[in-house]
């Protein structure tokens, strides 16, 4: 699959809940995950990838759990729903709570997965 074809996948099989993409190489020796918006701004006529697949939050908060494990939680909260995840800092171990976003589940999968993603 090359660019142009890519993005007509994209365009074809997208519906609003979804947010991520889970694409992996032809060779099928990689896979990656990242933000449909950035996956979609970043791919050029030349790329050439195996396949893709389109994820939802509840799809990649599976995800994120299943590599953070009890590191992360999902906290429902009167303001929105956020996340409370620990993890290695610079000072120890520290504890962060975050807006539940798209953005903050890819940080948090690039944080724990330390930019290599990790086979499902």
């Amino acid at each position: 699959m090359r660019g142009r074809e890519i993005i007509a996948t994209l365009n074809e099989r997208k519906s609003d809940e979804h947010r991520f993409v889970k694409w992996w190489r032809k060779e099928e020796d990689f896979l990656d995950y990242d933000l449909l918006d950035r996956f979609v701004e970043n791919t050029g006529g030349t790329d050439e990838i195996g396949g893709i697949d389109l994820l939802t939050m509840d799809d990649m908060w599976n995800e994120v759990r299943r590599i953070g494990g009890s590191r992360v939680k999902l906290v429902h909260d009167p303001s929105g729903d956020k996340v409370m995840w620990s993890h290695k800092g610079k000072t120890g171990v520290r504890t962060n709570v975050c807006t539940f976003t798209p953005e903050t589940l890819m940080e948090i999968y690039d944080v724990e997965t330390r930019g290599n993603p990790v086979d499902s």
